[in-house]
């Protein structure tokens, strides 16, 4: 059975490949516009990197259907598992299986037009125009090179991550607010883009705190990122960070113990 190393690898690779192919085919990630989020979103932001089976792309809505594009030009090469449209926004899946010695490893590129939309009818988030405007086109790496795609601004990229708020997420927005911060206008784009604001604040009590001042997942953190250099003091202040943006005071909050 092939090593983890070697599924990752491939899954790099192959990502690799698509991302420059998708540049060849939409002028360079103009038309139509695409915009990287997701888990490899997040190393345009920090250094690290994690191993993800999925890359997630926002099409930018404009005349017509992008996700139509896209579907027509990656057909060949991907299955179409999902691809819906409703209202003004529409989503697909393309899978592909890549062979790893005598295994088959699955690779997932998700494509969202209009507006990013998660498992239950208020996890929405809005791609507005100052979303497209404040995207930016950086380097990241993947496999063993460097890509050029666009990203969210930072605060959207949180926005997007708190939302979603799975354990991966978590991780994410913890290792996140360790090297960056929170994001600057925070509060005022949270009102611009989610439909249903009180979301973010539900979100972030229900499940990103709980999840971060699990003992599980300061260890979790630690070895994905394969960092020691998120010891307790830093976990504690990230938790401290992210319960300032709470309505209710943080101070009351006990935290964790290791």
């Amino acid at each position: 059975m092939p090593k983890h190393v070697e599924i990752e690898r491939t899954r790099e690779e192959e990502i690799a490949k698509l991302i420059d192919f998708l540049a060849e085919k939409t002028n360079f990630f103009e038309k139509p516009k695409l915009i990287l989020i997701g888990g490899y979103g997040i190393r345009a932001f920090t250094p690290f990197r994690r191993g993800t089976r999925d890359c997630d792309f926002i099409v930018v809505k404009k005349k017509g259907w992008g996700i139509d594009e896209i579907k027509e030009l990656l057909a060949k090469d991907f299955q179409i598992e999902v691809f819906e449209k409703r209202g003004g926004s529409g989503f697909m899946r393309c899978v592909k299986r890549v062979k790893v010695g005598k295994m088959f490893v699955k690779i997932s590129v998700d494509f969202m037009e209009g507006a990013v939309t998660g498992r239950v009818g208020k996890e929405v988030v809005k791609i507005d125009e100052k979303f497209v405007l404040n995207s930016r086109k950086t380097k990241i790496k993947i496999g063993g090179r460097e890509v050029e795609v666009f990203v969210p601004s930072y605060v959207d990229y949180f926005i997007l991550k708190v939302v979603s708020a799975r354990t991966v997420d978590a991780m994410d927005i913890a290792a996140l607010v360790w090297k960056k911060g929170i994001p600057k206008g925070l509060k005022n784009r949270v009102k611009e883009i989610l439909p249903y604001p009180e979301l973010f604040e539900e979100k972030l009590r229900s499940s990103i705190l709980l999840i971060i001042r699990d003992v599980g997942f300061f260890h979790g953190l630690r070895g994905r990122f394969t960092t020691r250099e998120f010891d307790e003091k830093v976990w504690k202040q990230v938790i401290l960070q992210l319960s300032k943006l709470l309505s209710v005071s943080y101070t009351h909050l006990t935290l964790p113990t290791n």
